[in-house]
């Protein structure tokens, strides 16, 4: 079931499943990173070609050096091989999760595991675009454009990793530099989503909507870039930190946030005002201010750095300048492959949800402002970009879906 409306504490037990603590989050995502940039920079892959080498070869380096190949026409097998390979642990952690003393650390175990795969997956599928990604990106933080002005932090973060790691101009490896990269946001995305359905979901309705999302991730890196993925994840972890109050900290991230995208934290701030509504009460002094603060920061924060590059070209970032009918009618056509996606989820959420729950009243709201602001604004008007949308009804549906399993489980043991 999901949790009270009356939820005190983020570490309150939601069946057998606690809500991980901000510190715990926080210190898988700087281990795992510190562990995936070490393998990297120590070249331990390199003993074995896990993904495969440009011409797609899954050799040992020491069988290469014999003339022993694979032809480049393995390939896909070798990106199936590698997807595999990073996913065998989560059958081990499902076979031994009631060995663990707290779920949690298992769940957060399987999201690492699933970022992994992902960042493999999509290094793979984009390949030959690789280095021409990384050399795009780092463009950005001297641009004089809007991506140049409100794009900096991620600009600089990827700067960090190719100066650590290298790319193929500097002697590294950009296949490398490139998963390292993307397994960062993977892996908070991942963290964020099971961190929040822990707070509203059910066990099993947890792991349901953690296998979606990770779906989701899938079929976004087909259309392009990732980017829509960590989008879903900067609202995910946005309103993990709002619904168990950890009100600090959602200011800070929020702020740094709004360096990147200024829409996550303007979208994920309503969902102080829609729990209030869903509570049946006014908002408290406290979620007005953060509310508010909020709000004023992904409003001022793109002010500021415009008023300091005033040369930039920023007009399709304004809402005033946003193209109000070929956009939308635009990605209302383009919208189909979106809705096919999602009709499985949209099938359980209209058949099992009959009345409002505290779960559609975090996600929703905020999935509905993100997605018009993607269909407005001519700046995010990419159709791919709905994939936090999808997220939101993950949820909604994995929630329907978890409490139907668990409620036949719970009445077979209650006629046994």
């Amino acid at each position: 079931m999901a949790s009270a409306p009356g939820l005190s504490s983020p570490s309150q037990r939601l069946g057998d499943t606690k809500s991980p603590s901000l510190m715990l989050v926080l210190g898988f995502w700087i281990v795992s990173n510190i562990l995936v940039i070490g393998w990297w920079w120590l070249e331990i892959s390199d003993t074995w070609s896990w993904i495969g080498s440009t011409d797609g070869y899954l050799l040992p380096h020491r069988l290469r050096a014999l003339g022993i190949t694979v032809p480049g026409l393995l390939r896909a097998v070798s990106v199936t091989v590698f997807v595999l390979a990073a996913l065998a642990p989560l059958l081990l952690l499902f076979l031994f999760r009631k060995k663990f003393s707290n779920p949690v650390v298992l769940g957060l175990l399987v999201s690492c595991c699933l970022a992994l795969s992902i960042s493999a997956h999509e290094a793979n599928l984009l390949r030959g675009q690789m280095q021409q990604s990384l050399d795009h990106e780092r463009e950005f933080a001297h641009a004089d454009l809007v991506e140049g002005i409100i794009r900096p932090l991620i600009s600089r973060i990827v700067e960090t990793y190719v100066q650590i790691l290298g790319d193929d101009h500097l002697g590294g490896s950009t296949l490398h530099t490139h998963v390292a990269i993307n397994y960062m946001f993977d892996s908070l995305s991942f963290l964020a989503v099971f961190a929040l359905g822990c707070l509203l979901l059910s066990p099993t309705s947890t792991w349901i909507c953690l296998l979606s999302f990770a779906f989701y991730t899938q079929t976004a890196i087909y259309p392009g870039r990732m980017g829509p993925v960590f989008i879903a994840g900067g609202i995910f972890w946005q309103l993990f930190l709002l619904v168990s109050r950890r009100y600090p900290a959602a200011i800070i991230s929020g702020l740094i946030i709004s360096f990147a995208r200024t829409d996550v934290v303007f979208a994920s701030a309503f969902v102080l005002l829609s729990l209030a509504a869903f509570e049946r009460r006014w908002p408290t002094v406290k979620e007005w201010g953060v509310f508010a603060a909020l709000i004023g920061i992904s409003v001022l924060v793109p002010k500021l750095l415009i008023s300091m590059h005033p040369n930039a070209n920023f007009g399709s970032f304004l809402v005033t300048h946003g193209d109000y009918f070929t956009k939308v009618l635009g990605n209302l056509v383009n919208a189909k492959m979106a809705v096919a996606i999602a009709s499985p989820v949209l099938a359980i959420a209209v058949v099992r949800a009959f009345s409002i729950t505290r779960t559609m009243a975090v996600v929703l709201p905020a999935a509905l402002i993100h997605v018009g602001i993607v269909f407005l604004i001519a700046d995010f008007s990419e159709t791919r970009l709905i994939i936090p949308a999808l997220g939101a009804f993950a949820f909604v549906s994995s929630e329907a879906l978890g409490n139907l399993l668990e409620s036949k489980s719970r009445a077979e043991g209650d006629a046994a």
